[in-house]
């Protein structure tokens, strides 16, 4: 009974953070499963496609990068294996792509979409250059407004995100944002997109899960 209620809250909360991205020009959308959402992807992007991706745990989880390269896309996303100069060639390359994925680090239920990043390909791709962003999502990442926004970026998104990746920065001992000027420092970037860019097809795609970190 209480995973019920629990849905039905998330999902409340989910369609009302749609109806205000929509009032803000974005093409957004709430799907039940991953599953949903993924085969909506599919649809929209035409086989053998160019595909790019910003860094996503979201995008892993629900297994769409995977599905488009077994499909015969052409994916390009960088790894954390890979050799720094190849790594920054795939970057630069993915933003390139007509299509691009990533997820975001919080929606607000006022439709706005904060990201914030070390190097800045990811938001890069979000705003000009592919001619289709797509920004998937978990229920998890909706927040109330820009203040609970950011603090979710600060205190939750970058020391999760900082020890996934082996980062060394005081916030993945602290647990907890503590406005550090280290140079491995990965919140040097914020964007806040309040409506859709001018020239770029953006569509949220908001998964009742909870996806990423």
């Amino acid at each position: 009974m209480f995973d019920e209620i629990k849905r039905a809250f998330e999902e409340s909360r989910a369609r009302q953070t749609v109806k205000a991205l929509s009032k803000n020009e974005f093409d957004a959308r709430f799907f039940y499963t991953s599953g949903e959402a993924v085969s909506t992807i599919l649809e929209i992007i035409p086989p053998g496609s160019r595909v790019g991706a910003g860094g996503s745990v979201t995008l892993q989880e629900i297994g769409i990068l995977q599905t488009l390269a077994e499909r015969g896309d052409e994916v390009v996303y960088h790894r954390p294996d890979m050799d720094p100069l190849k790594s920054l060639e795939v970057r630069k390359e993915a933003i390139s792509c007509p299509y691009f994925l990533c997820s975001a680090n919080a929606i607000t239920m006022r439709g706005e979409i904060v990201n914030v990043d070390g190097i800045g390909n990811r938001v890069s791709g979000t705003i000009f250059g592919p001619q289709t962003v797509f920004i998937v999502a978990g229920v998890n990442k909706i927040v109330s407004d820009l203040d609970e926004g950011i603090s979710r970026v600060r205190n939750v998104a970058a020391p999760a995100n900082a020890r996934r990746l082996g980062i060394d920065v005081p916030c993945v001992e602290k647990g907890r944002c503590v406005n550090c000027k280290v140079p491995s420092n990965i919140c040097r970037v914020t964007v806040i997109m309040s409506r859709r860019p001018m020239l770029t097809n953006v569509k949220v795609f908001i998964i009742g899960e909870s996806l990423g970190l």
